[in-house]
């Protein structure tokens, strides 16, 4: 059964057990109020007949029951000051005088009389309910039985037609409650179906999808979770389909960065081997093999290096930055007036926690590839800032060179990824420089960022924790 079926079968269930709970106590509270008023009435008009009697026992005498023949005269020429209908019976149970249906049968009333009682009683006379009252009425030697009777037949009846009324209003306030429950439980498990017909389609590789979400009950909430928790589910597939890519992209570069050299090798080594060739072109065949050996020996140390990155712990030191970038530009200057670079370096004295190594390998990496871009100009900024999160040390590194592409920009830490392969290759790149570059800074707790409009050069960025000098 479904859930919105649950809700109106359990809710209709309820209503309307409690409705009729209801209904009977109300209308069993109208009866015996009813009733009770009758019982009252009945026994104030019992004493009323009771006083008649007893005032006509006074004037009269006591031998006004004497012989049935004038008792019976003399008790029917006194019913018209009685209200209600009346017996008389004699102490023995025989009946005087009665203004009921004939044939009545007054021995169950007879039996249950008792001395200075009133005791009443429902009795159905052809067909209809009468409300009979009995009691003694005794004068010095002479005793009778007085029954007096009130039609209640009416009460039943009406008690009969309240019943039916109230079923009637049942009926239409259970047919009312299930369209009205069922409108309620659509809206409250229209959400749930929505979050069912998405996780269908999420389950069919659509992590796009998502619920509309309004209001901000529990199920508003559920489904605003459900949205979040798609989302991260989402970015989790998405990265684990760009790691997917990347490996298969490590593999392929991989193959490609090997086959180039060993094909170029092996092709000379040929030459060599089966020709006798001049000394000017075994000396280019020669040159040939060590440049493509030199790509192989970059290559297998650099990813020794980034293997190593991933499966060490570092520690940490903490150094003054004023210090730590004048030793570095120091080591480099030499280099770049030999490539005719010119380099500015200029940061703001404050304390951060680097390897030294590795820091050194990430900002040389950084410098390279500025020169490998044909920047003629590279400068080192690092300023101080306040910032949410803390006190920063941003060592940003800006270069004049071609540029990177803003397609290009989120992939170029990726291992053997270039954006300009022929350029790499001809200065022994692999690619794997700033996939190294960017490792390094995630051991120090930050990332790099990029930013270039493919054209007027790159600006690297590198945020660091530090504590003021």
């Amino acid at each position: 059964m479904k859930l919105g079926a649950k809700i109106i079968v359990s809710i209709m269930i309820f209503f309307s057990v409690m409705f009729l709970f209801g209904g009977y106590v109300l209308i069993s509270y109208f009866y015996e109020v009813t009733m009770e008023r009758e019982v009252e009435g009945a026994i104030e008009q019992y004493q009323y007949n009771k006083f008649v009697v007893q005032a006509s026992l006074i004037t009269r005498g006591e031998d006004w029951f004497a012989g049935a023949a004038d008792g019976q005269y003399d008790i029917s020429s006194m019913a018209p000051d009685m209200n209600g209908t009346v017996a008389f019976l004699a102490e023995d149970g025989s009946v005087l005088f009665s203004d009921f249906p004939a044939k009545t049968e007054f021995s169950v009333l007879f039996s249950e009389a008792e001395q200075n009682m009133v005791n009443y009683r429902f009795m159905k006379i052809n067909n209809r309910t009468f409300l009979l009252t009995i009691g003694i009425v005794a004068h010095g030697e002479i005793s009778v039985y007085l029954i007096t009777g009130v039609d209640v037949e009416k009460i039943q009846n009406q008690q009969a037609q309240i019943i039916r009324k109230f079923g009637a209003v049942y009926a239409t306030a259970v047919s009312m409650g299930i369209f009205l429950i069922f409108g309620i439980s659509f809206f409250i498990t229209r959400p749930i179906k929505q979050l069912t017909a998405a996780t269908k389609e999420i389950a069919e590789g659509n992590y796009g999808e998502r619920v509309a979400v309004s209001g901000s009950d529990e199920v508003s909430q559920l489904a605003r979770n459900f949205n979040r928790m798609t989302e991260a589910v989402h970015e989790k597939v998405q990265e684990l389909s760009d790691s997917a890519r990347q490996k298969e992209d490590f593999v392929a570069n991989f193959a490609h960065e090997l086959k180039t050299p060993l094909t170029s090798i092996i092709g000379y080594v040929d030459r060599i081997y089966k020709k006798e060739l001049p000394r000017e072109e075994q000396k280019k065949a020669a040159w040939h093999i060590w440049n493509e050996g030199m790509r192989l020996e970059a290559l297998s140390l650099k990813l020794m290096d980034l293997t190593i990155l991933n499966h060490k712990d570092f520690c940490l030191q903490e150094v003054k930055t004023d210090l730590l970038f004048q030793e570095l530009t120091a080591d480099v200057e030499y280099l770049m007036d030999a490539k005719g670079v010119s380099l500015d370096c200029t940061v703001e004295p404050a304390y951060i926690e680097v390897e030294y190594d590795l820091f050194k390998t990430l900002f040389l990496n950084l410098l390279d590839n500025a020169v490998k871009a044909g920047a003629k100009h590279i400068r080192v900024i690092g300023i101080v800032e306040k910032m949410a999160e803390g006190t920063c040390f941003i060592m940003q590194v800006n270069d004049d060179g071609t540029g990177i592409p803003k397609k290009e920009i989120k992939r170029i830490t990726e291992a053997f990824y270039m954006v300009d392969k022929s350029r790499s290759r001809k200065q022994h790149g692999a690619g794997i420089g700033l996939a190294l570059s960017d490792k390094i800074a995630q051991i120090h707790g930050s990332r790099l960022e990029f930013e270039s409009d493919g054209r007027n050069g790159t600006s690297v960025r590198l945020c660091l924790n530090c504590r003021e000098d």
